[in-house]
């Protein structure tokens, strides 16, 4: 029932507003019952961001009518061209929606001509449709990780289906609580659905972890990309004490070979094959630091758990 009632051009501006409004009489539908209504009154006037029209910005503006429902009250009735509470319109939520997934966020805001704040609202909103359009589902294998949330010591902790590799749920810091909100989405039961929690060994999210599940230790698996960065930081460790102690003694094999120890064995460059074999036939600490982090790595290779448990036995004890 809508019709365009006034249009305004500003050439200096660069903007375009355009009124709409519908015919008296017109009845509408409850927003919660579908029953249509009279119209009751309006509320004040509110405007759109819509498409642009010949690259001028514009703007629809309405003053969206109100019902009186004899079993909801007044209720603002839906508007055709945005959902409730948007500052935008559909048609240019969806067309922000593609200029996001196609750039960053400082990018395309300068695109389509909002600002910062706005172009992280456009985001939530979609993310929010998004989640409120998925149906809750318990995953078996989960993971959790936490990322840097631009500069400084800003995280946030993401969790994933490792099965499906969709993200599943995303909360500010790397707190027990950020891993608490999503474990409390789900009842007892569908809990015990889980049969793994993958995470590095930050603590807050072990117990979490222990709060949540049951028989939880035996779901709680570090991940390799964490273990390993561990083990690598060990042998670096190693390499710092025994090359000070060699230099003191007048000793530099060791001298300008961090970064060796820190290659896998099929990840090590062709140029430095002959240096680093010749330092692992020597009888250094580093050298057997180095082996017995190379040596975990196959433990990962196993498909069984009785032969990967051998594997993991004979590797530490």
């Amino acid at each position: 029932p809508w019709t365009v009632s006034r249009v305004e051009l500003s050439v200096p501006d660069g903007r375009v507003d355009v009124w709409v409004g519908h015919p008296k009489r017109t009845r509408f539908a409850c927003p919660d019952c579908e029953r249509e209504l009279s119209v009751y009154d309006h509320a004040d006037e509110r405007a759109w961001r819509h498409l642009d029209s010949c690259a001028f910005l514009t703007y629809l503006h309405a003053c969206p009518p109100r019902v009186d429902c004899p079993e909801h009250g007044v209720r603002q009735v839906r508007l055709p061209w945005a959902e409730p509470h948007a500052r935008f319109t559909t048609l240019f939520e969806r067309l922000a929606i593609d200029v996001l997934t196609a750039c960053d966020v400082a990018a395309a805001a300068g695109l389509l001509r909002v600002s910062w704040d706005e172009a992280w609202h456009l985001m939530d909103r979609a993310v929010a449709r998004g989640l409120a359009a998925k149906p809750l589902a318990t995953p078996a294998h989960v993971g959790v990780d936490e990322k840097a949330a631009g500069k400084g010591q800003d995280y946030i902790t993401v969790i994933s289906d490792l099965d499906a590799g969709t993200v599943e749920y995303v909360a500010d810091e790397r707190r027990q609580a950020s891993l608490d909100g999503y474990f409390e989405k789900f009842t007892p039961e569908q809990r015990k659905q889980i049969k793994a929690v993958a995470m590095d060994m930050w603590e807050p999210f072990a117990t979490s972890t222990r709060e949540h599940l049951t028989d939880p230790d035996s779901k709680i698996v570090f991940d390799r990309y964490h273990l390993m960065g561990y083990l690598t930081t060990a042998v670096d460790t190693v390499r710092k004490t025994e090359n000070k102690a060699l230099a003191a003694a007048g000793d530099k094999s060791l001298a300008g070979s961090k970064y060796l120890w820190l290659y896998s064995a099929e990840n090590l460059p062709e140029r430095h094959r002959d240096r680093f074999a010749a330092l692992r036939a020597g009888d250094l600490r580093t050298a057997r630091a180095w082996a017995i982090k190379e040596s975990l790595r196959h433990f990962w290779s196993y498909k069984r758990r009785g032969w990967a448990a051998k594997h993991f036995k004979r590797w530490y004890f």
